[in-house]
Order: C-alpha cells, then sequence, then structure tokens
C-alpha cells in the first residue's frame, strides 16, 4: 500500500468565533470530555479519533458564502439524542431522525455558532 493513501480520519478541527457557547455545546450538551485551554480543547472521541475546537475564528470578508462542512458522530440512538438535543433547545434540521436503512438512523443541528453537526445511529 502507497504511503500516501489515507487511511482513516483521526482528527477534525472546529473553528468558531464563541468559543464558550462552542464549548458548552460540545461539553455540557453533547457530553463529549476534553481539556479545555483558554481558546482551545481537543475532544478525545472513541479510540483513534478525535477533533480540536479553537476559538478566535473570524470569517475572512470574501468568504460571504463559505462552503461548509459537517461533523458526524457516531451514537447509539438517534432518538434519544434528537430527544435529549431538544429537551436542551437545541435547533434541528429535520423534523425527526431519517432512516437511512434497517436500524441506521440520521439528523442534523446546528452548534452556537452554525456549524453542522450530524448524528448517525440505531434508533
Amino acid at each position: 500500500m502507497s504511503t500516501t493513501k489515507i487511511q482513516s480520519i483521526t482528527m477534525g478541527s472546529v473553528y468558531t468565533s464563541d468559543f464558550k457557547k462552542s464549548l458548552t455545546f460540545y461539553k455540557d450538551v453533547l457530553g463529549l470530555e476534553g481539556q479545555a485551554g483558554e481558546n482551545s480543547c481537543y475532544f478525545q472521541v472513541g479510540d483513534e479519533q478525535g477533533f480540536f475546537l479553537e476559538g478566535g475564528y473570524n470569517r475572512r470578508p470574501e468568504a460571504e458564502k463559505p462552503e461548509c462542512a459537517a461533523l458526524t458522530f457516531g451514537i447509539g440512538s438517534a432518538g434519544e439524542m434528537f430527544k435529549k438535543l431538544k429537551d436542551a433547545g437545541i435547533n434541528t434540521i429535520q423534523e425527526s431522525p431519517n432512516k437511512m436503512a434497517e436500524n441506521l438512523f440520521w439528523f442534523q443541528c446546528y452548534d452556537p455558532t452554525g456549524i453542522i453537526v450530524e448524528f448517525m445511529g440505531g434508533e
């Protein structure tokens, strides 16, 4: 196998204009664990993946309509996560989780700064 072939995704990065609101969302609402610094936090997700949250991001003026990316979290129950987010006052994009395949459901919401967050898991 080529040494340049992509073998996995080990980390994603989320750049936010409001670190405190985003940190509260990822830690308190979603329940992710990480050690926060003054303006950043690394969240370990599973044994080999994670993502880095960094504050202080300001959209460039020329990026009026920026490209979009999303984080997708694997979860045990999309229905339970959907309810948890609704109970926390988080707006979801879909009205309910969509059935993607047998016992595989998916839905999206926005984090506090507009980043799309997706969830995929069982019913």
